[in-house]
Parts: C-alpha cells; sequence; structure tokens
C-alpha cells in the first residue's frame, strides 16, 4: 500500500504489514476504504503523531474499564517494558483480584507457558523466556494465552 514506512531491522514484521493490509482482513476488521494501511512504524505524513507520555497506555484501561475485557501481557524476560512496571500499574489502579497468580502451560505440549492473574475485567499474562517482542520470541506461548483468553477459557 502507498505511504507505508520501512520496518525496521530488528522486526519481523513483513508478514504482519502484509496480512494487516489485505483487504479481506481489513473488511473483516471494519476499517472504512478511506483509513490508511497498517504500518509498523507510522510516519507524520499519514496524519498519526505519537507522543510518549509518562502514563503510557494506563489511560486506555481507566477509560474503558468496566465496559471491556481487557488483556494485557508480556514478556517476562522484556528490558523495554519490564513485568515489574506493568504490575506496579496495575496494583495502582486497585481492581479487585479474582484469581491470583497462576502458572499456565502451553496446550501442545504441557510445557511452561508463562503465569497470568485475573482482576475485574482486566487478566495479566507474563510469557515466560519472551522479550520485549513476545510472538516473536515465544510464538506458541503468547499464541496459546491470547487465544484462550479470547475465547473465555481458562488460561
Amino acid at each position: 500500500m502507498k505511504g507505508l514506512g520501512i520496518i525496521p531491522p530488528c522486526v519481523d514484521g513483513a508478514w504482519l504489514t502484509e496480512y494487516l493490509n489485505r483487504a479481506d482482513v481489513r473488511n473483516a476488521l471494519h476499517i472504512p476504504t478511506q483509513y490508511p494501511g497498517w504500518n509498523m512504524c507510522v510516519d507524520e505524513e499519514q496524519g498519526f503523531h505519537y507522543t510518549s507520555l509518562p502514563i503510557g497506555s494506563q489511560w486506555v484501561w481507566e477509560t474503558y474499564k468496566n465496559q471491556y475485557r481487557m488483556l494485557k501481557y508480556t514478556g517476562d524476560t522484556d528490558g523495554a517494558v519490564p513485568t515489574t512496571g506493568s504490575i506496579n500499574w496495575i496494583n495502582s489502579l486497585n481492581r479487585t483480584v479474582l484469581s491470583d497468580w497462576r502458572q499456565f502451560k502451553k496446550t501442545s505440549n504441557g510445557d511452561m507457558g508463562g503465569y497470568v492473574i485475573e482482576y475485574d475485567g482486566l487478566t495479566l499474562g507474563t510469557v515466560h523466556g519472551a522479550g520485549h517482542m513476545a510472538p516473536q520470541f515465544r510464538p506458541e506461548a503468547t499464541y496459546d494465552l491470547i487465544f484462550r483468553w479470547l475465547k473465555q477459557e481458562k488460561i
């Protein structure tokens, strides 16, 4: 698609960009045709402006609490956004813990996938042995975590 930026060499994202910009996928996600294609690294020419804030994405969770179920996942070896930081900001939300920390195992072979804790309306999952790009480091464990959550199955 016209106007797509360059994917950083450290990220294996060409397949994702290609998939998310397919007409059938955009249609399934109800993305109007007037919107530009998905871009891993958005530039200002497309009209998007990224601003880094101390609060990060916390505003999203605060805005949509009690409206949607939410999942936050993190690689437990992520040096860019450490799991401890995610835990600290979630704890600052004072949400009720519905199910305390427990280990989850991959469905294919029962190997350790990570840990999960469930709050009222928010699930936090860690992907064991994964860095910042959890799906690249541990695709099977990340897939299990996300899709079991989407299907509302026990993780």
